[in-house]
């Protein structure tokens, strides 16, 4: 009956997730060139409030750029150790009869983001595309394909690993089906963690999931180019299978200092113990919330951390390291309590993992979403410019009812010492 409940859990997880993407979509495809795109978009001299502020001021000024069309959706940046800024987001359009077209779309900045240049549809399949880069430049985008999208042919969500060696010119794509993880049936929702992780002895680690009931932790000794996919994770403390979707699907991973891998990962807010004088909210996956598991035997075994100190429907986490030692957590606040959109807390590092206060100085980058209407997105991620500049994108809501991209750039003040 619990394994009828879960598949119960899965098609209506699924199907929220497509009524709010089809709400935003277009009726027509859009084929677009470089002309669509905001390029040429001047610069918005613009803010961001600070929540409480104690070590920050309570407003930091900050520029806000338009980027591409109506309907671009959940960006994601990458730095490359040239400099070269990349965004990547989706636009889906609906095609009718239940059926969506999700294009993956890529921008290129060579200038630290004050301008970006042509709109490029990616020939890559996935939604929620999401970057990741290591060390030597190679870069890294996990997605995973509704059922819904017409250009699925296998009738069940999946995922994929697209690989660049080039800076994102040409790509290599893995496709994880069901058919990659042993022990489970045949069209099982497969899902991967939200970043490839590079560790410090050079290998990269993914986490692969199917369901609610297996989870893995891919290894790889070349980069991504081939992978160990034979190490089972077995995760203490947490009960995935109440959860009702796959454990790995929006996971974060961090290596602390001791070698520890962490897993910030998203989660079901009913399979978590209810915080400190609250109750679990009802409704839609808008209140999921965030939680870290810890492994200390290389991702064999994972137990569940104490709290992460963040709320309900807070998530679509990212974590960057500051060249000022700090740690910038960014994540998308997406219901509950307004305004919905793109914040970050800082943080400090800790020989066994990170410590971020979510309760003095955070920082509001986007608040566009008008307080009556639902999320716009946010997803964006933060990265750091050489010259210290901090860049982050979001998606948020207009007044419009549809939603629209921006990129941020912004600074922090130096710490006190």
């Amino acid at each position: 009956m619990s394994h009828v409940r879960n598949g119960l859990r899965y098609r209506r997880r699924v199907s929220r997730k497509l009524a709010g993407c089809v709400s935003l979509l277009l009726v027509f495809a859009v084929r677009c060139n470089s002309s669509c795109a905001a390029q040429g978009a001047a610069p918005e001299e613009s803010s961001i409030a600070v929540r409480n502020p104690q070590a920050l001021p309570p407003r930091i000024s900050a520029q806000r750029i338009p980027l591409g069309i109506t309907g671009d959706y959940k960006p994601s940046l990458a730095l490359l150790p040239g400099g070269e800024l990349l965004l990547v987001m989706f636009h889906g359009v609906d095609m009718g009869g239940g059926k969506v077209r999700e294009d993956m779309i890529l921008y290129r900045s060579a200038d630290g983001g004050k301008t970006w240049g042509e709109r490029q549809v990616l020939p890559l399949l996935g939604r929620e595309p999401y970057f990741s880069v290591l060390r030597d430049g190679t870069l890294f985008i996990t997605t995973h394909l509704l059922a819904q999208d017409v250009r699925n042919r296998d009738g069940y969500i999946h995922s994929y690993v697209h690989r660049s060696a080039d800076g994102g010119r040409t790509w290599s794509t893995l496709k994880i089906g069901a058919e990659d993880v042993p022990g489970v049936p045949g069209k099982t929702w497969t899902h991967t963690s939200r970043n490839v992780l590079e560790l410090r002895d050079g290998a990269v680690i993914l986490g692969v999931s199917a369901g609610s009931s297996v989870d893995y932790l891919w290894r790889s000794k070349d980069k991504g180019q081939t992978w160990d996919r034979s190490l089972v994770c077995a995760v203490e403390g947490f009960d995935v299978k109440k959860q009702g979707f796959p454990w790995h699907a929006e996971t974060v991973f961090w290596q602390a200092g001791n070698g520890d891998i962490l897993a910030i990962a998203r989660c079901f807010s009913g399979a978590l113990p209810a915080l400190a004088g609250t109750e679990v909210p009802r409704g839609d996956d808008s209140v999921e919330r965030m939680a870290v598991f810890r492994s200390r035997n290389g991702g064999k075994t994972w137990t569940l951390e104490p709290e992460l100190g963040s709320h309900y429907a807070e998530h679509y986490q990212a974590v960057l390291r500051l060249r000022d030692k700090r740690l910038l957590f960014t994540f998308t606040v997406r219901g509950l309590r307004p305004p919905l959109g793109l914040q970050a807390v800082l943080g400090t590092e800790k020989p066994d993992g990170f410590a971020f206060d979510f309760k003095s100085d955070r920082l509001v980058l986007d608040e566009k979403t008008p307080a009556a209407r639902p999320s716009g997105g946010g997803f964006g991620n933060t990265v750091q410019l050489r010259d210290g500049k901090l860049i982050s994108a979001y998606t948020y809501r207009g007044e419009d009812g549809n939603v629209h991209a921006e990129v941020l750039r912004w600074g922090l003040p130096k710490p006190a010492r």
